[in-house]
C-alpha cells in the first residue's frame, strides 16, 4: 500500500476526529497512548503546537505520522487494513 493509500484511509478513519486536538484526544482517536504521544512530542517526531500553556496536535500532522510509521516494529502495532471503509456510503445514511 502507497503512502497515498494509506492517507486516504487514515482520513476515512478520523473523520470523526476535530482537526486540532490535545495529545489525551490523540490518544483517544489513534493507536498511540498518551506517553507514547508526549514522547514524540519532546522528540519532535510528531509534529506540535504550543498554545495556552498545553500541546495542540493537527488531524493532518497525525494522519502524516501514522502514515509513515504505520509499517515500524514497535511495540504498539497498528495496521491499515486494506478492506477497512469499504461501506462508507451506507453508514453515512
Amino acid at each position: 500500500m502507497t503512502k497515498e493509500e494509506k492517507i486516504i484511509k487514515l482520513k476515512r478513519m478520523l473523520r470523526e476526529a476535530p482537526e486540532i486536538m490535545t495529545p489525551i484526544k490523540v490518544s483517544r482517536f489513534s493507536p498511540l497512548g498518551k506517553k507514547h504521544i508526549y514522547t514524540l512530542i519532546r522528540t519532535g517526531e510528531l509534529r506540535s503546537f504550543v498554545y495556552q500553556q498545553s500541546y495542540i496536535i493537527a488531524k493532518c500532522d497525525l494522519i502524516e505520522y501514522l502514515a509513515e510509521h504505520s509499517d515500524d516494529k514497535s511495540r504498539r502495532k497498528f495496521t491499515i487494513a486494506k478492506g477497512a471503509m469499504k461501506n462508507d456510503a451506507t453508514r453515512e445514511k
